[in-house]
């Protein structure tokens, strides 16, 4: 749900941008007085176990105020519709933006994704090429909690069957495999941030200690930042992941 105060006057807000094949929407934000340049683009994918859908998220604001185009998108849920559907939703997002990179003035040369929780799982997914053929979908990625090893027993999204998978990973090994972003690791994948809670108990910091080890074993550059909380270090540490984000997606898109 959005604030009340949202928009702010400095930003112009285009939700329900229609894409791809299954009737999903997004929700631009930009700056009402761009730069005569083409700006970097930000997809954000929201989080919730795959099952429920929300794409408000303050720190898009807070990109979009340093001059990022902003992007939020939705794709099917669990369980409803089963990996790959998601990964084939996002993908599609990112296509939308390179073919109207022209009508919103943003360089589709230069795109980042990010989320937080199952969001963060497509955006690492998205970065690490794994439905493109290895080649990344994006320039960067933001990981704030996310999944990156399905074949994890500690995650605690809820009981089996994992939604995601339509049922147990056990049963469901080579989907769980092409669903897992580690499993993906490449030394063509796009750099990393990741940000996690020392004492997440949904998604276990190990995660992204296993995913940092093993793009910086590739030779991706990949940074891990541990901060004090838990699963929603993006609500308690919202000023401290804000701040790395863009510092993070300044330094990888060249804004």
């Amino acid at each position: 749900m959005f604030p009340a105060d949202f928009p702010p006057d400095d930003l112009e807000f285009v939700p329900g941008l229609p894409f791809g094949r299954h009737g999903q929407s997004l929700d631009l934000l930009r700056l009402r007085a761009p730069s005569a340049r083409p700006a970097p683009a930000i997809l954000h994918l929201h989080g919730g176990a795959w099952v429920r859908f929300g794409r408000w998220a303050p720190a898009n604001v807070f990109l979009a105020r340093a001059g990022f185009v902003t992007v939020s998108a939705d794709y099917r849920l669990a369980p409803g519709a089963i990996f790959p559907a998601q990964l084939g939703d996002v993908g599609e997002a990112v296509t939308w933006l390179r073919a109207n990179a022209g009508a919103w003035q943003l360089d589709p040369a230069r795109l980042g994704a990010w989320g937080v929780s199952a969001g963060a799982h497509l955006a690492a997914l998205l970065g690490t090429g794994a439905g493109t053929r290895g080649e990344p979908a994006v320039q960067a990625v933001g990981n704030v909690s996310g999944p990156m090893d399905l074949f994890d027993p500690a995650l605690s999204f809820g009981p089996e069957p994992f939604p995601l998978l339509g049922g147990p990973w056990a049963e469901r090994q080579a989907l769980a495999a092409q669903a897992s972003p580690v499993r993906h690791v490449s030394g063509r994948n796009a750099p990393f941030l990741h940000l996690h809670g020392l004492h997440d108990d949904e998604v276990p910091v190990s995660q992204a200690r296993r995913m940092h080890a093993a793009l910086r074993a590739a030779g991706v550059p990949s940074e891990l930042a541990l901060l004090d909380g838990g699963h929603y270090v993006n609500d308690t540490h919202r000023a401290e992941i804000e701040a790395r984000l863009l510092d993070f997606f300044r330094r990888e898109l060249g804004h």
